[in-house]
């Protein structure tokens, strides 16, 4: 079961996570995945460790200020998470940053640092080096975080709400170096509910395009609505949609009536809505991310992380292996996944 499955279980059930089977899963995932990789893992801790060395004689044992938000200086990852997956040869190598249990990643545009969320109850959103050192805290102790996307290398996108709750909550925006947090949406109060909200910045960076559950029955359909950055009033853009990220090119890549939030079909469409089109058909299909180019679109097929070719829809199973996680680009030619 996807990750994505178990925050919102958790959250509608309005109960703390059973952390020790949490732990269990997550470790049970782990060693299997280790078991089969085993032999490359043990030259990428190699690798890693002499890298932390030659790196932390570089940086000569300074100390940088830290923002307002608080943040941790940390050593150089012992433990594999994750890894860089060239999409054409498939080769992997080691991503130096610690980044277990780590929800909804997104590298910033420098390719330098990675945002993402922790599950499953009083959560923060965190940015973290890709080299493994330094660690912030985004959001305030009084808001858990949730979907960070980069609106550019020092700011980010993202939703909150009250910290320990279960509300809709809001979107954001947070500098990242300054640790300054800006309301961007003002959401109805009776779409309250335990969702989670997945924005994206239009390229021209004055639209928020994000999906709201239709009422608060757990098992709403989703749509997706459109806001202006600097604050207005939000419009319906389309029903039984939801999931969505921006194209270059100004298109929206999205989920097909997901339900609640996997779907058999990712379609793309101009960003007013018009022209349809189905690019992905049957299987599970969670969370689909656009390149930074838009020439293809990663996502998960039940567990599986796949491609598509935009432009002509061809498919490829990048790793057979199946994930409970979710992927992220790291440029155009490379993905970041599980270990």
């Amino acid at each position: 079961m996807n990750e994505l499955r178990e925050i919102f279980d958790m959250v509608t059930k309005q109960t703390e996570p059973d952390l020790d089977s949490w732990k269990e899963q997550e470790d049970r995932q782990r060693r299997t995945a280790r078991n089969r990789k085993i032999g490359a893992f043990a030259v990428a801790a190699v690798f890693v460790a002499v890298a932390a060395i030659a790196f932390v004689s570089m940086r000569g044992g300074g100390t940088e200020d830290r923002p307002a938000t608080g943040q941790t200086s940390a050593p150089p990852a012992t433990k594999v998470t994750h890894s860089y997956l060239d999409i054409a040869t498939g080769e992997r190598t080691p991503v130096a940053a610690n980044l277990g249990g780590a929800q909804l990643p997104e590298v910033s545009p420098n390719g330098d640092r990675v945002a993402y969320n922790t599950c499953c109850s009083h959560d923060a959103l965190f940015v973290a080096d890709l080299d493994g050192f330094d660690e912030v805290t985004i959001t305030p102790t009084t808001l858990d975080g949730y979907g960070g996307t980069w609106i550019d290398d020092e700011t980010i996108l993202f939703q909150a709400r009250t910290a320990g709750t279960n509300e809709l909550g809001d979107l954001y925006t947070a500098n990242v170096s300054t640790g300054e947090v800006t309301m961007v949406t003002d959401l109805p109060d009776e779409r309250n509910g335990a969702w989670i909200v997945i924005s994206d910045l239009s390229p021209d960076g004055t639209t928020v395009l994000f999906h709201l559950p239709r009422g608060k029955a757990l098992n709403a359909e989703w749509d997706l609505w459109t806001a202006p950055l600097a604050g207005g009033e939000a419009t319906l853009l389309r029903e039984d949609a939801g999931f969505a990220a921006y194209a270059p090119d100004g298109s929206i890549v999205f989920l097909d009536h997901p339900v609640p939030f996997e779907s058999d079909a990712i379609w793309i469409m101009d960003g007013d809505g018009r022209n349809a089109r189905s690019l992905v058909e049957g299987g599970v299909l969670v969370l689909p991310r656009v390149s930074p180019d838009g020439t293809m679109v990663a996502y998960t097929n039940d567990g599986e992380v796949e491609i598509v070719d935009v432009a002509s829809g061809e498919v490829t199973t990048l790793d057979a292996s199946t994930t409970d996680e979710e992927v992220a680009w790291y440029g155009n030619d490379t993905l970041i996944v599980p270990a």
